[in-house]
């Protein structure tokens, strides 16, 4: 944390839980945070979202071929494309969120309980600030290979419609069509695109 600021008042507007099948879950807080630049003597104040990041998963059925769900999303009221992910568990402390387990755990989970699949191997690519401007929350990427299906396990206000293998060169070209929309998904896949090159 920068030495040059200081967070002189901290609100926090809202709280983000939901009931899910592990009982009720805190997901966010916002915030209306007043911040003092003690070089210019200056306050600003920002609306934040407080987060305790999430982990995005690249299934790779084979060498060729990752897993996408088509996912209906409420805020953007649309059916998406997208990698399986899912926020890692949090608490609250200070008014921000604390991760309360690993993202490898979080992404073990969330790949099993979206798409049925369990992974014989997790591996972290990347990570990634989602949208630093208003938000803390941090992207975890991993690639996961060795999968075995199993059953599904979904809260009920998760809505997946279908489960598909794309072969990377079919997703180099829903990404150029534009039909890849989720930006986490993209940065996980532009990551798979990256890796193809690198061992051609």
């Amino acid at each position: 944390m920068s030495d040059q600021f200081e967070w002189e008042e901290v609100e926090t507007i809202y709280r983000e839980a939901r009931e899910t099948k592990h009982g009720e879950e805190l997901r966010w807080l916002v915030n209306r945070e007043k911040i003092l630049n003690k070089t210019t003597g200056k306050t600003t104040i920002r609306g934040t979202i407080r987060h305790p990041g999430i982990c995005v998963i690249a299934p790779f059925v084979d060498d060729d071929h990752i897993v996408l769900m088509r996912q209906y999303r409420y805020a953007a009221d649309s059916e998406l494309w997208e990698l399986p992910a899912g926020t890692l568990n949090g608490r609250e402390e200070n008014q921000r969120m604390i991760a309360a387990e690993t993202p490898e755990e979080c992404a073990a989970r969330e790949l099993s309980e979206e798409t049925g699949y369990e992974a014989e191997v997790l591996e972290k690519v990347c990570e990634c600030y989602a949208m630093p401007g208003s938000s803390d929350e941090i992207i975890h990427v991993f690639f996961a290979r060795g999968l075995k299906r199993h059953e599904q396990s979904l809260d009920e206000d998760e809505i997946i419609y279908e489960i598909r293998a794309f072969s990377l060169s079919e997703l180099e070209e829903m990404t150029v069509r534009c039909e890849i929309r989720d930006a986490k998904t993209l940065v996980g896949l532009f990551y798979a695109f990256r890796r193809r090159l690198l061992s051609a």
